[in-house]
């Protein structure tokens, strides 16, 4: 059974999530930029930041959630290997391989892979 504190945080991630999978780009945008800026969880994080960078979702989210991946390496001091594997593949990508570069040089600045 979750404390009022768990249960408040559930809720706030729950409400953000619904943000982010809207089509309004800007309630998103500002959603996902929250969620990286401000959860505790870094695992929960990096799973959606993956899921944002998936071929499917916006432009601008896309290339936001590679953004927000060098902020969660400098707020937390670490990601999983997976995401610098997956950043590793977007320099490949022509929109997204100098957000993909500055991620990857703000992870080896701040943080050892776990």
């Amino acid at each position: 059974m979750m404390d009022g504190k768990q249960l408040e945080l559930e809720n706030w991630r729950a409400a953000l999530t619904a943000d982010i999978q809207s089509s309004d780009v800007g309630l998103s945008t500002r959603a996902l930029l929250r969620l990286t800026c401000d959860d505790p969880d870094r695992m929960r994080v990096e799973a959606v930041l993956l899921d944002c960078i998936s071929p499917e979702a916006d432009p601008q989210i896309r290339a936001l959630a590679v953004t927000c991946m060098g902020h969660l390496a400098r707020i937390h001091r670490a990601v999983s290997a997976e995401m610098v594997h997956r950043l590793e593949e977007l320099l490949d990508d022509p929109e997204l391989e100098g957000r993909a570069e500055d991620a990857l040089d703000g992870i080896a600045a701040f943080t050892a892979t776990n």
